[in-house]
């Protein structure tokens, strides 16, 4: 029968083995856990420095982004906006009576009213931004100011136009159908070189008849109805505004004119039928040749409202 007791050298070896096995098991126990790599596909490419060939059209159709309609200005908050119907841009002359200097105004006079307007930061605005202001509440530009011209003389264009530009503003010109290319009046070729500058070209008539004596459908039709046609087909754009000769109107003319086609119209500031709709009655001042700087800044101002 074996002996239950091990050899020395025998227990020696167990022992031994025994060590080792605990030793092992201790250094898996206790050694920490390494943290590992994220994996390299979780990383975004680099950016390509070329444009992709591709020709792959996106799956998503692209959204646009919206604009914003303006929000309309009750008529009560409505402000003034100063409208100037200048006539003669000239230097008076021996013999021009005092009524006639009213109607002109020298180019130097001019000069002064338009560089105050542009040192005290106003923009000129068209008929229609006029009209989109006072009767649908649209807002302008800070400062708006509508620099009307009637009659196209053609100092309107060797005088006007190069201090227009001069300091930046842009004019209203309702053109007299008839007097175009005539002697002292604009060409046609002016008056389209105006439109592409982005001046505002309307029409005032075929030969400045007031619309009150106006008796028969011909009469409507040689003086409002044909210098639209003319000047549509010389700009070939629409020319929806009028402006009254002498500013005169009543409730049968504003009747016609929107029979007509015609979206507004101008008149002085004498009020004649406010029967008439206000977009039919849009405000105008003479600008005058005796004023001083300081009545055209109460003008313009609403001073003299």
């Amino acid at each position: 029968m074996r002996s239950l007791y091990a050899s020395p050298l025998s227990r020696l070896l167990n022992l031994f083995l025994i060590a080792v096995a605990a030793l092992l098991i201790a250094a898996c126990g206790d050694s920490p856990t390494a943290t590992p790599l994220p994996p390299t596909a979780t990383f975004p490419p680099p950016t390509p420095t070329t444009a992709p060939t591709s020709t792959i059209a996106p799956s998503a159709t692209p959204t646009t982004q919206a604009t914003s309609t303006p929000t309309a200005l009750p008529a009560a908050d409505r402000a003034f906006v100063p409208v100037l119907c200048y006539h003669h841009i000239r230097d008076w002359e021996a013999a021009d009576t005092e009524d006639d200097r009213a109607y002109i105004v020298p180019p130097a006079k001019l000069e002064e009213e338009l560089k105050w307007l542009k040192d005290n930061g106003y923009t000129s605005v068209s008929a229609q931004q006029v009209y989109d202001y006072e009767i649908n509440g649209l807002p302008l530009p800070p400062k708006p100011i509508m620099l009307s011209f009637d009659d196209n003389d053609d100092n309107q264009w060797t005088s006007a136009r190069p201090l227009l530009d001069k300091y930046g503003f842009r004019g209203v010109f309702f053109i007299m159908t008839v007097t175009i290319d005539k002697e002292n009046y604009m060409t046609s070729d002016q008056i389209k070189q105006l439109d592409k500058e982005g001046h505002d070209i309307e029409p005032h008539t075929w030969d400045h008849h007031m619309v009150t004596g106006y008796t028969t459908e011909a009469d409507w039709q040689q003086q409002i109805v044909e210098p639209k046609k003319t000047l549509e087909d010389l700009l070939g754009h629409p020319t929806p505004f009028f402006a009254y000769p002498f500013g005169v109107y009543d409730a049968n003319a504003a009747q016609k004119l929107e029979t007509y086609g015609y979206r507004g119209a101008f008149r002085l500031a004498e009020v004649m039928d406010d029967t008439v709709k206000p977009k039919y009655a849009l405000k105008r001042y003479i600008a005058n040749g005796y004023w001083t700087l300081d009545q055209f800044v109460t003008v313009i101002t609403g001073g003299w409202e």
